[in-house]
């Protein structure tokens, strides 16, 4: 799908890109990579690195580099936390220790102007290389099977500087897959009337500037939609003249929750563990205050796609009165919405209706035959970490340099594979996500400098550097009381012999009746020799003896 036309256009770039289509020219590189987003620059990050004469040429269809973030409201930020986004090789975080290293904060996440800042940074990292060919405002049209040439065309055909094609031969076609779509990367996805005063939440502080519209109307309820209202409220728009269409109750993180981010793992973890169903698994994780809903009087909700929000926010968005349960907006006519279960009516003149709908699983649906290695081909998509699509493309590329061929790489794939009726959003699946990530990484550790570079990526959230006290504390969180060591095992036997009463399947997982291994032998999984049973003692004792006598912080992440 081409997304709309941008009205911010970076013309340097774009002199850059035409340049390549002023006459008949053909490039030749390793690597030819569709798309510029974070998945596209984290896998072209990893793979300049691990192979020192790895040639790309990157493009992108949008005016520069960073996906769908080129396209983000003003007032959108990171879910997650700057200093595991982006790329390995860059850094992104502005909570830097002593040593350099960024560090884990809740508070520290990028806004959406600053990812794409980021993403210019780290395409002129790439192109400083001489290995790097960036092109944007062009997009890819086939592949020439007579001349064995991928076709490369501009985004503006009418324009006669920009009418050539461009010829690239490369050894293999990386395509990203998931095609993440924005409310302001389309067209309405359902029938809108001409009268309507229907925008996107791109456009919605600019509509509530001029104080023309007197009522609001949002159009989902996932994090855009969220934090449409959220910015409703902190505009000093009441609550009463908001009205909330909530297609369907999801579940949302508590950013609160995670500021201890050791006690964050193992609350999160324990009732993976001790819950006999996931619909307990889910209450539990309320009771604990690790996520919410917005009534808790509703029947519990079926979707978690993984939005966070602070407590503080919730309550913002617990205070609208007026939220619509009739499924989802089907069409929007004259003064009147159309749903699934009934309409709502509105005075058109001064109503402002804010789309933050969202068609599907944020472009991310995977087909049940994918595959990530194809002869030819690689094709980033599925996320294989755990709502992380930048250590999951990292990861990709890694197995790329370190493997031979397709079959064993995608051995070591481990993900969601699409189904009829946009599963990939039920709740289910952040305990099938943390099963198959598992898997995944059972296996990276195996594979000759697997450990290294899972330990090492800054796109990976318990690499120690990013937190205070290093593989001391990581080792402590392993080994101490909260057991961390002792998860993957006991959550692999507990999917692989139907441990939950609601789910009768292990997420396409194929599984031998084995004997469970001991539940330690993380230290030979990650470190590689049961030496580190008495070097994980010695780590454990030196940490709290160190907490003890108030021993300085120190990041032990170098020296072991």
């Amino acid at each position: 799908m081409t997304p709309r036309e941008d009205s911010t256009k970076n013309e340097t770039q774009l002199d850059s890109s035409a340049n390549y289509f002023n006459g008949t020219r053909e490039l030749q590189c390793e690597y030819l990579v569709i798309g510029a987003g974070t998945s596209g620059m984290s896998f072209v990050d990893t793979i300049i690195t691990e192979k020192p004469s790895a040639t790309v040429v990157l493009v992108d269809r949008n005016d520069g580099p960073g996906g769908h973030w080129v396209h983000a409201y003003p007032f959108c930020r990171l879910h997650q936390n700057s200093c595991n986004y982006g790329v390995n090789s860059v850094p992104l975080g502005k909570n830097i220790d002593a040593n350099g290293n960024e560090r884990y904060d809740v508070n520290d996440r990028a806004t959406g102007k600053e990812v794409v800042e980021y993403s210019n940074k780290v395409c002129d990292k790439f192109k400083a290389t001489g290995r790097v060919e960036c092109l944007f405002g062009v997009e890819y049209e086939k592949f020439d099977e007579k001349r064995g040439v991928h076709v490369i065309v501009p985004k503006r055909r009418e324009n006669d500087s920009h009418s050539g094609d461009l010829k690239i031969r490369c050894g293999k076609l990386v395509k990203i897959s998931n095609n993440v779509t924005v409310p302001s990367m389309r067209k309405p996805i359902i029938p809108v009337h001409e009268s309507a005063n229907f925008v996107t939440v791109n456009d919605m502080p600019s509509f509530v500037e001029t104080s023309k519209f007197q009522k609001y109307i949002v159009f989902g309820c996932g994090k855009t939609g969220a934090d449409a209202v959220i910015n409703l409220l902190q505009r000093g728009i009441d609550q009463s003249r908001i009205t909330w269409i909530v297609s369907r109750d999801v579940w949302y993180f508590l950013r609160d929750s995670m500021e201890d981010f050791w006690s964050f793992g193992s609350n999160f973890m324990d009732p993976m563990i001790t819950c006999d169903s996931v619909k307990e698994v889910y209450l539990e994780w309320e009771k604990r205050g690790m996520i919410g809903r917005l009534d808790p009087n509703v029947p519990i909700p079926k979707i978690f796609k993984g939005p966070t929000m602070d407590g503080k926010e919730l309550n913002m968005m617990r205070s609208i009165k007026n939220v619509v349960r009739m499924g989802r907006a089907t069409s929007v006519e004259d003064n009147k919405i159309l749903l699934e279960r009934g309409s709502l009516d509105f005075s058109t003149g001064d109503t402002l209706l804010v789309d933050c709908m969202v068609d599907g699983y944020y472009g991310c649906d995977v087909p049940k035959d994918f595959e990530i290695f194809e002869p030819g081909c690689v094709n980033i998509g599925p996320i294989i970490s755990v709502f992380n699509a930048s250590l999951s493309a990292a990861h990709i590329a890694f197995l790329e340099c370190a493997l031979d061929d397709d079959e064993s790489k995608n051995d070591c794939c481990y993900f969601h594979r699409g189904q009829p009726g946009n599963e990939l959003g039920n709740y289910e699946n952040i305990i099938g996500a943390m099963y198959l990530e598992n898997k995944g990484n059972k296996k990276l550790m195996k594979i000759p400098g697997g450990r290294n570079f899972f330990m090492g990526s800054r796109t990976n959230i318990i690499t120690p550097s990013h937190h205070k006290a290093g593989m001391l504390r990581l080792l402590w969180f392993m080994f101490g009381p909260q057991q961390g060591a002792t998860f993957e095992k006991k959550l692999e036997k507990k999917m692989e012999s139907n441990g939950f009463c609601d789910l009768d399947h292990c997420f396409g997982v194929a599984h031998p009746r084995q004997k469970v291994k001991p539940l330690f032998n993380f230290q030979t999984e990650i470190f590689g020799t049961k030496l580190m049973n008495w070097m994980a003692i010695t780590l454990i004792l030196g940490f709290v003896i160190g907490n003890t006598v108030g021993l300085p912080d120190i990041n032990f992440h170098q020296s072991i």
